[in-house]
């Protein structure tokens, strides 16, 4: 199909284009809105490794890399889970009593990312009241900052430092709810399209089908009459 022909498809199916996209934007927004915690913090944490005398800095760099990964997989253990209870900042009865449940909806609760070439944290969590979001995002930034090292071990000359946070806000944010529904906008046009496509297609091969059973019919029938 040349350019101009599926051109001239979108104009004869634009209404339906822009209800399917408009349908698909709006079940996005449901789900995302559905979905979400009310609620996440934010919060970005330094991990410094101190060597005196030591001038590599590529070598520390690829060092604080490697202890943040360690940190990051540790804070979704059961270990990190206990001390998270220990510090008596928030409550962990929000979580299945069963350990895998458990575990699983803690991963939802709390996100990592991290910086490899500056070794910055960010750790974000996720509830459904303000109050709740800061305080276990204030009992994690707690745990990483003074009890490291339970998962990285002693001797290890390493400080975390909290940078900035946590700063609460609503979750959702306009910003995401905006690039969720463009996108369902954007995916329900392009289904729209492919589906009107498809039905062109087997339109005209329908009605060249039909033609060409019409034309060898005429022919044999001619052919037949004239040997008759």
């Amino acid at each position: 199909m040349t350019m101009e022909k599926m051109l001239e498809l979108a104009k004869n199916n634009l209404k339906n284009l822009i209800f399917a996209g408009l349908l698909l934007g709006a079940l996005s927004f449901l789900a995302l809105v559905v979905t979400q915690k009310s609620f996440s913090a934010k919060a970005d944490l330094l991990v410094v490794q101190n060597q005196q005398g030591f001038s590599d800095y590529y070598a520390l760099s690829k060092s604080s890399d490697y202890l943040s990964g360690i940190l990051m997989e540790s804070v979704y253990s059961e270990k990190f889970l206990e001390e998270i209870k220990n510090t008596n900042l928030v409550s962990t009865n929000f979580l299945p009593l069963d350990k895998a449940e458990r575990l699983k909806e803690w991963q939802k609760t709390v996100k990592l990312k991290k910086n490899a070439s500056v070794g910055i944290i960010t750790v974000e969590t996720f509830a459904n009241s303000q109050k709740q979001a800061g305080d276990i995002s204030n009992a994690v930034i707690d745990v990483l900052t003074n009890k490291y090292s339970l998962f990285l071990g002693q001797g290890q000359n390493v400080e975390i430092r909290v940078l900035s946070g946590p700063i609460v806000e609503k979750n959702p944010t306009v910003m995401q709810i905006i690039l969720v529904s463009l996108a369902g906008f954007a995916v329900g046009i392009i289904l729209a399209f492919m589906l009107a496509y498809y039905k062109s297609q087997y339109s005209d091969t329908k009605t060249n089908f039909k033609t060409f059973g019409k034309n060898t019919f005429v022919h044999n029938f001619s052919e037949n009459d004239l040997v008759g």
